[in-house]
């Protein structure tokens, strides 16, 4: 094998430095007694510090070790000198932790991303086409779902005792399965107990059939302190000329109910 080069001391050489000397030196020798590789005699390979039990980088925010038996300990970590805070780290158990994290295919979309700069969670087919569950600053409000496509976004969220879905761009439809070989295709609003109500202008509901709002269709139907149209005359079921007695004895002739109209109230 090679013979390994041991560089002099440099005469001028500090206490910190003369013990990485003779670290070094220790280790070599070891090496070349024992004719092989292990933690004894290694030092640094490749820019990775070697300990008996940890093998990290130079500045030690990458690493790994099999140091401590508790299923918590961390084996492997990125992102900083303290592995049991680094923002990557996974423990013996086998449990990952991280503050971030992207998944894409080849060509960068689809893709589903962890973003903790802004604090939501989000799956995409396009930049401009995407769900994100953003959790937003302070406790007033619960995440926000947004549904966004190129031309429009939905959004749904609840803040105090408000829940909102609401849209930009599009139309909302609620719509049920129209099978007509499978039952319960009702919509149903049901607000909670007598003293809630669905609440909705009449001047916003819409009959699709006629497309006249509902406020306009009760305006076609009446109107207080008008007069309704004039009805026809009408025998109101007794033949006309019938000759009819009265309480008193006497007698009169039914001529009809005549032409007439109403005040509406």
């Amino acid at each position: 094998m090679p013979i390994p080069q041991i560089p002099p001391l440099n005469q001028d050489a500090d206490l910190e430095q003369i013990k990485t000397y003779v670290i070094r030196l220790e280790r070599t020798l070891n090496f070349l007694l024992e004719n092989g590789l292990d933690s004894e005699n290694v030092f640094e390979v490749g820019g990775w510090r070697v300990k008996d039990d940890t093998l990290s980088s130079k500045d030690g925010d990458v690493g790994m070790t099999t140091s401590g038996s508790n299923p918590d300990d961390i084996r492997l970590w990125a992102g900083s000198t303290e592995p049991d805070n680094a923002p990557w780290r996974v423990n013996k158990a086998g449990k990952m932790y991280t503050t971030g994290a992207v998944i894409q295919s080849s060509d960068g979309y689809p893709r589903v991303e962890m973003n903790p700069d802004e604090n939501l969670f989000g799956a995409y087919s396009a930049a401009n086409n995407y769900l994100t569950i953003q959790a937003l600053p302070g406790t007033a409000q619960s995440p926000q779902v947004v549904i966004a496509a190129p031309n429009a976004n939905m959004t749904m969220f609840v803040a105090g005792l408000t829940a909102y879905l609401s849209a930009t761009g599009a139309d909302i439809s609620i719509t049920t399965n129209r099978d007509v070989l499978i039952k319960g295709n009702n919509i149903d609003l049901t607000p909670n107990g007598p003293a809630y109500d669905v609440r909705v202008r009449f001047d916003q509901f819409l009959d699709t059939f006629s497309n006249k709002t509902l406020y306009v269709q009760l305006l076609d139907k009446a109107n207080k302190g008008s007069q309704t149209a004039t009805s026809g005359s009408s025998d109101g079921g007794i033949p006309i000329g019938t000759v009819l007695r009265k309480a008193d004895g006497g007698t009169v002739t039914w001529t009809g109910v005549p032409s007439h109209s109403h005040t509406q109230n």
